[in-house]
Formats: C-alpha cells, structure tokens, sequence
C-alpha cells in the first residue's frame, strides 16, 4: 500500500522536477561509480609502491589467502581489507582504500574464513590482480 503512496506522490510532481529527480539521480550513479574506478585505482597504485618500496617489511610474513579460484568479486575486497587488519599495513592508505571501496558497494560487512595461507608478496599481487578485474568488470 505504501508504494502506491509513494507512486501516486510521484506522478503529481511537476514534469521538469521529476525530470531534473531523474538526472540529479543519474549523475550520483554516474560519480559513483567512477569514485569507485578511482578507489581501485589508486589501490592498484599503493600495491605496486609496496612491493617495490617495502620488500623488508612483507618478506617471509604469511596472511590468509582469501582470494578464490574463480573471478574476484567486491566481497573479495572487504576480506582482503580485513586480512590487512591484522598486518602492518592496518590504516595504511591501501588497507582503507579497499575498505571504502566494500563500504560502497555494499560489502563492508564480511567474514574471512580462509584456512590456507600465503606470502604477503603473493596476497598483495592478488589484490592487484583483483582491483584490475573489476575495473573491467564493472566500471568501463
């Protein structure tokens, strides 16, 4: 009942505010979604100057490997930020990259029940490999 309410209330809008409704709703949809291209960006960015600049701090450290067989998908993201949590890169730009990115869309609320590990070094190039897929995937 409530959503003939709001239907109703809808159609007895004037035609241009439902016209600029409709673009002013495009245009957040539109930004969203390059903020989002942006966000993994620069998540790809932060990935590279870690395993250039900070091979010391991530040789021989082990994290869960959360990343799945198949393709990567957001969820993946939120529990590649709270495998980060747990490391030296927790707060790091790149940690609260990934987290922002899962908030938007949608999946900042994950579990991580990985048993198999993997090297830092190994976890960051699937985080890079993951931020890729779904720049192309989602955002062209």
């Amino acid at each position: 009942m409530k959503t003939s309410i709001s239907a109703s209330r809808y159609l007895n809008i004037e035609p241009s505010m439902r016209t600029f409704l409709l673009l002013a709703l495009t245009f957040v949809a539109i930004n969203g979604s390059k903020a989002n291209k942006n966000i993994l960006e620069e998540s790809i960015e932060k990935v590279n100057k870690i395993l250039h600049e900070d091979k010391e701090k991530i040789h021989n450290r082990h994290v869960k490997d959360i990343f799945p067989k198949g393709p990567c998908s957001e969820e993946t993201i939120c529990q590649a930020a709270k495998v980060l949590k747990n490391t030296h890169l927790n707060l790091s730009l790149l940690h609260r990259n990934l987290f922002q990115f899962a908030k938007n869309t949608g999946h900042g609320n994950c579990n991580v029940t990985a048993t198999e590990e993997c090297t830092m070094e190994t976890f960051l190039k699937k985080v890079k490999k993951c931020c890729q897929e779904l720049i192309s995937k989602h955002v062209k």
